[in-house]
């Protein structure tokens, strides 16, 4: 029989307090520091219990109970599950932390993963699935009904894709850096295929599948291909069949579809791919919304925080830092140095929440959370640090919303000659055209990536290749290619904060019938003793297939020659203080590559091309067609 869950009622009663939260918050906030609360129990391990859900598979789940002197302490506890394709044992750190502080912690396999059965298939099993282990873990005799959620990437899109099954016993989440909305970006990107995912499954997804894990000569040369992965995406498009993944055909298939699907595919829309297709059916729980400034999944979860926070009456809180993918214990991303306490305790964080939320703990410091704190970049004197790295600094800030209502979207303008100026262009017909060569593209340097094995390096990067970013050959910087545009402001008379969504609205062509267009915002910091040519610091970035100029939802056919088209491409949200000297830069070009695969312009079946051709693409910046980046000014406090 199903005990009587006790979680709803908890959520109501914290709803008061989570209301009184918006009425003032200071201009700099505390940093989310919590001091780690002592262990309280032992732990007892059980391994690889065997969880049936309703199609019959067998899912692997690693239980972490509390123990008094060596026992399983009796009684009934609240309990924690993590649902990973990247093995249970990996979990072990947070089962133990959690389990000594009275939680029962549940790290299970994604069905066709390691020890559990069936077949992968990415997130289509996973809504299902984790509302089965979600009910089983509340039939337990040691369960008190009330099942929490932890998880970074993968494992945070798995507790995503249970919320819309909205379980019962569901009680609180704390999804990070989480995979969701996946046709929007994160893997279809304003209609280019972010090949990071290409990335995941010749490293992550192929050689740890059960049948490479079942054949350790399989495994080897599964790694071994995985470590040519450049050679791979320089090699796109896959053929059925004919690829290294041909051995582990589910994951040579999920990677091909999803390369030939475009967002409006229903790929892309179900239940574990996206939260916003899905929020009238998502639970609604208190859930705590965790990215960074340069994490893969930095829009995708403000958008999570900003659909959830409309619809919902349980409390969403938004946390972003700094960081890189999961770089949330860490005050750097890429070659750029924050504060110290831009790194946080994310155990002790999460514990936190889950005291408050399933155990009805209230904190001494806890009046200070307000519903959205936000890491400020760009404080610091952007000299070298002892670490090596530019000093940019940063500090904390609570906020009431997110976007934040008093930042004033601010249209800068392109004008002839690379100028960018809150003036809009004048009469004068003024266009730029140049050649995008898809065999020669520009190349990825930093950037809100997920992973630096090998194909490409995340985070904040001066602008010009070199080793470490894995780049071309030719190591001037990207303002010197003539397939760049540069567009910047003189330096800066005063500091300018810019937070929120960042929207580029270009008017372009192609002698193409297709192509893509790209912008990055970039901070050209000024030289200094330590930085003699300064550093040109990339912000936030993105790029548009034209196929998909009028929407995702359908192709908007090849283009013609002479064609003027409107578009807007939209950045990944920022939080930056572009200080007094520096210059606000806008980059337009066409390629970004490797992060986005290629167009290769001919207009072929995405996914399926077999030549490549050079685009004459142009750039449109006069009275008729005013191309402009619309950054959200905040007014200075």
């Amino acid at each position: 029989m199903r005990k009587a869950c006790p979680a709803r009622q908890m959520r109501l009663s914290g709803l008061v307090f989570w209301g009184l939260l918006g009425i003032v918050f200071p201009a700099v906030a505390q940093p989310p520091r919590v001091e780690r609360r002592a262990a309280t129990h032992g732990v007892s391990v059980e391994k690889n219990v065997m969880i049936r859900v309703r199609d019959g598979v067998a899912l692997a789940a690693d239980l972490y109970q509390p123990t008094n002197a060596g026992v399983v302490a009796p009684g009934r506890f609240p309990a924690l599950l993590t649902r990973t394709p990247y093995d249970k044992t990996g979990a072990e750190h947070e089962g133990r932390y959690y389990a000594e502080r009275g939680y029962v912690v549940v790290a299970n396999d994604v069905r066709g993963r390691y020890a559990s059965q069936g077949t992968w298939r990415m997130m289509v099993d996973d809504p299902a699935d984790g509302y089965d282990v979600v009910e089983w873990i509340a039939a337990q005799p040691w369960s008190d009904g009330r099942v929490g959620t932890f998880g970074t990437s993968y494992p945070g899109g798995t507790q995503h894709a249970l919320a819309e099954m909205n379980p019962p016993h569901l009680t609180t989440l704390v999804p990070v850096d989480a995979l969701s909305n996946c046709g929007v970006s994160g893997m279809r990107h304003g209609g280019a295929f972010e090949l990071r995912f290409m990335n995941w499954i010749f490293q992550i997804g192929a050689p740890n599948s059960r049948a490479a894990l079942a054949k350790p000569e399989l495994r080897r040369a599964l790694v071994e291909s995985g470590r040519r992965i450049r050679e791979h995406v320089d090699a796109l498009p896959l053929r059925p069949g004919l690829s290294a993944l041909r051995t582990v055909p589910e994951y040579e298939a999920w990677l091909i579809e999803a390369m030939r699907a475009g967002p409006e595919s229903a790929l892309w829309h179900a239940k574990g791919m996206s939260v916003v297709d899905h929020v009238a059916d998502y639970a609604d729980v208190p859930v705590l919304h965790v990215t960074g400034w340069y994490d893969s999944w930095t829009r995708q979860v403000a958008l999570n925080y900003e659909s959830l926070s409309r619809a919902k009456k349980s409390p969403q809180r938004l946390l972003i830092g700094p960081w890189v993918h999961g770089g949330q214990g860490s005050n750097h991303a890429g070659e750029v140095e924050f504060t110290p306490d831009a790194a946080v305790d994310l155990l002790a964080l999460r514990l936190r929440w889950y005291d408050r939320w399933m155990k009805g703990v209230k904190s001494s410091d806890e009046a200070a959370d307000p519903p959205v704190l936000l890491y400020i970049m760009g404080l610091g004197d952007d000299r070298r640090s002892a670490s090596g790295r530019l000093r940019h600094g940063g500090a904390w800030r609570a906020e009431r919303e997110w976007p934040l209502k008093r930042a004033a979207a601010t249209a800068f303008y392109l004008h002839d000659g690379g100028r960018l100026t809150p003036e809009p262009p004048g009469e004068r017909a003024s266009s730029t055209t140049y050649t995008y060569d898809p065999r020669t593209p520009v190349p990825t340097i930093g950037g809100n990536i997920s992973s630096n094995q090998g194909l490409i390096t995340n985070g904040g990067y001066d602008q010009r290749p070199r080793d470490d970013t894995h780049a071309a050959l030719n190591r001037l910087p990207l303002s010197e290619r003539r397939d760049v545009l540069v567009f910047h402001t003189p330096p800066l008379e005063r500091d300018l904060e810019v937070t929120g969504p960042v929207e580029a609205r270009l008017w372009v062509g192609s002698s193409a019938p297709d192509t893509d267009f790209t912008v990055k915002l970039v901070e050209e910091i000024p030289p200094n003793p330590d930085y003699p040519l300064g550093f040109d610091l990339n912000i936030g970035d993105s790029i548009l297939r034209m196929r998909y100029r009028e929407g995702f939802d359908h192709e908007a056919g090849l283009l013609k020659p002479g064609d003027v088209a409107p578009i807007t491409i939209t950045l990944y949200p920022t939080a930056n203080v572009f200080k007094k000297g520096s210059r606000i830069r806008v980059d337009v070009s066409s390629s970004n590559y490797p992060r986005f695969d290629r167009n290769p312009n001919t207009g072929e079946p995405m996914g399926s091309f077999r030549r490549m051709i050079p685009a004459d693409n142009t750039l449109y910046h006069d009275a008729t067609h005013p191309s402009r980046v619309v950054l959200p000014i905040v007014p200075a406090a």
